[in-house]
């Protein structure tokens, strides 16, 4: 079966300098033979996704290749002489992996792609529907009007109403109605509170909508977080609170009151990418010795909750862990005297215990997804994106019982999703191999859902 697919370029995706990628962890540097890395360096539609590069670590000269520097969200086709290279939710070498089973891509800068939608009697179906799936748009998960390219809130909608338009003509991934709802956080704060009361057992910081009117509230031990936001660029930490001047909410996007929970700061987070609802891979992000430094760390192996609140116990940081009781301590191979870095890297333990660890965290994580889906396509009445891709932030607390356990702190999804590659390509290619079939399934379905008829090309 051969599909057709147009991806959209995000504006937002790009940068205007080579240097301006460097310390980015959403771009690589991969090389290419030089005539396929002259087309990508040439191409108009691409300036500013893609930039020489040059040779380091992680890429070592060849001769006849030449390194390219390019965001994590592109993707080449290299089939009869026709070169593509299109950002998105997958990577680069994602086409160069699945070529062979007869994709054909094409690819639209967005400001093309909002000018079809946008005009007064727009002829989308004799336009798109020689597509199998259109991938990608503007990231509706954060305020569109950020980018350049709105010149009005009317604009906006006016673009929102030709995109629902379109997605009733030919599959659109991601879908708009769900990435509106879940750019609304608080919508999934309160499925992911529910999925913790009543599923998986688990502590949650406790976060409500930000009062303006109550000047009594304490704002002592509390985050405020902004909706339509990533990648901390609307959070207010504790001590950083003016009561007296309050951010203001942006449009339909709120600000939030969250509990403060020291070990996101102290211990990091565990983001898992998972597809097709199963872990691929996970990265502890966690912070550095350097004030605003943080250390990516692809995991290979973790403590169990039990192994982690011992060695919290026994670093003496009181103010993360509760009373240990007799008989708590797990049956830890870990080298002795303990130290921080081993909940990060732990050094020692059996086969068996830190496949259990593993486990623990991974059962957590995908029995909290199957129950956001179930939960986000009972209220949608549609399928949900997260079943084809999704990335999981996970952060530990203690509850009430002043037991450690696993919470969900981010749900990220669409095509704003950050792989925390770190610079290493060989994640590509594992991403490219799990996601080609997904994908391709999920067209395949929609498509028949549609009653539209999948043709091979011509």
């Amino acid at each position: 079966m051969s599909y057709r697919v147009l991806v959209v370029l995000d504006p937002q995706f790009s940068r205007s300098l080579v240097r301006d990628s460097y310390g980015c962890v959403d771009w690589v540097t991969y090389d290419y033979p030089a005539h396929l890395a002259a087309d990508l360096l040439d191409s108009p539609t691409l300036r500013g996704f893609v930039f020489q590069g040059k040779s380091g670590h992680l890429v070592t000269k060849r001769t006849g290749f030449v390194p390219v520097r390019l965001h994590e969200k592109v993707w080449m086709l290299k089939t009869g002489g026709v070169s593509g290279l299109i950002p998105a939710i997958d990577k680069l070498l994602f086409w160069l992996r699945i070529r062979h089973r007869g994709t054909a891509v094409e690819f639209m800068k967005f400001e093309h792609f909002r000018d079809i939608l946008i005009l007064p009697n727009p002829d989308l179906r004799q336009t798109f529907e020689q597509y199998h799936s259109i991938w990608g748009g503007i990231d509706l998960m954060v305020d569109p009007r950020q980018a350049d390219g709105w010149d009005s809130p009317a604009l906006l909608q006016q673009y929102l109403s030709g995109l629902q338009m379109l997605e009733s003509i030919v599959p659109v991934w991601p879908p708009s109605k769900e990435m509106l709802r879940a750019s609304l956080k608080f919508n999934v704060i309160i499925d992911v509170d529910q999925i913790a009361s009543r599923t998986v057992n688990s502590p949650r910081p406790l976060t409500t909508l930000l009062s303006r009117n109550d000047v009594s509230q304490s704002f002592e031990g509390c985050i405020l977080k902004r909706e339509g936001s990533d990648c901390n660029r609307h959070v207010l930490l504790p001590g950083k609170v003016d009561p007296l001047n309050l951010p203001p909410d942006r449009g339909r996007f709120r600000w939030l009151k969250q509990s403060y929970v020291p070990t996101l700061r102290k211990l990091g987070e565990w983001r898992i990418i998972l597809v097709d609802c199963q872990p691929l891979w996970m990265v502890h992000t966690a912070p550095g010795n350097g004030e605003g430094e943080w250390v990516f760390l692809h995991r290979d192996a973790g403590l169990s909750l039990a192994e982690m609140r011992w060695v919290l116990q026994l670093t003496s940081r009181h103010d993360l862990i509760g009373i240990v009781k007799p008989g708590d301590r797990p049956s830890l191979r870990l080298r002795e005297p303990y130290v921080f870095d081993d909940i990060m890297d732990p050094v020692g333990g059996t086969l068996f215990e830190r496949r259990q660890a593993d486990q623990e965290l991974e059962s957590f994580a995908t029995t909290a997804l199957n129950q956001l889906i179930s939960l986000e396509e009972e209220s949608l009445g549609a399928p949900s994106s997260l079943r084809l891709m999704v990335r999981l932030d996970l952060g530990v607390m203690h509850g009430p019982d002043g037991r450690l356990g696993y919470f969900i702190n981010e749900v990220e999804r669409g095509m704003g999703i950050g792989l925390f590659s770190t610079g290493n390509p060989r994640w590509t290619l594992r991403l490219a191999d799990e996601f080609g079939c997904v994908f391709s399934r999920w067209m395949n379905e929609t498509c028949l859902a549609m009653k539209r008829l999948i043709e091979p090309l011509t």
